[in-house]
């Protein structure tokens, strides 16, 4: 992986791995699959966009990829792990197939991965300790605002969320009651 990877890529990597664990451990979750997600979510995010365009082919996924690293690269990262590795666990491939746009409906390792990519120790924000302590107590709370954070910045960049994104944050926001 460390191959693959940039040095601060692979440093959030074990970051990822460190809260996934922590926060698994908390949740009840299995934390030897919270580790492992959590250590190999990003390992495609370092291609290329050729290098990426080539495997969203080779692993017949669809097309809306194309051209699109930031929403491929878990995608990809899943396939990987599952036809380059032998990884068949579903709970697994999920977390990081879902770590970029969660998805509506997460399982518990899904949703832990999801939050820690974005509070593990080497993030650099103001809100970084707040959440990270919320996240201790009330995840699916920091949860929705990691979507809401993440959608906003989307749509400043005058772009559009994927689906799948504002699908999720529907989800949670059904699911922790608010409207």
């Amino acid at each position: 992986m460390k191959e693959n990877l940039k040095e601060s890529r692979y440093r959030h990597s074990l970051g990822v791995q460190d809260m996934a664990s922590h926060l698994a451990e908390i949740y009840g979750a299995d934390v030897e699959k919270a580790e492992f997600a959590g250590r190999y979510h990003d390992i495609a995010k370092c291609f290329d966009q050729e290098k990426m365009d080539e495997a969203v082919r080779k692993y017949n996924l669809p097309d809306e990829y194309i051209g699109n690293c930031a929403l491929a690269h878990s995608k990809v990262a899943a396939e990987i792990l599952k036809i380059e590795f032998g990884v068949d666990d579903e709970e697994v491939l999920n977390a990081v197939r879902s770590h970029t746009t969660a998805r509506p409906g997460m399982a518990l390792l899904e949703e832990i991965v999801y939050v820690a990519d974005a509070i593990e120790d080497n993030r650099n924000y103001p809100q970084l300790k707040a959440l990270q302590k919320q996240a201790e107590t009330d995840l699916d709370g920091v949860c929705l605002i990691i979507m809401d954070f993440t959608i906003g910045k989307i749509y400043e960049k005058g772009r559009v969320p994927d689906k799948t994104s504002l699908e999720a944050r529907e989800w949670i926001k059904e699911r922790i009651g608010k409207k």
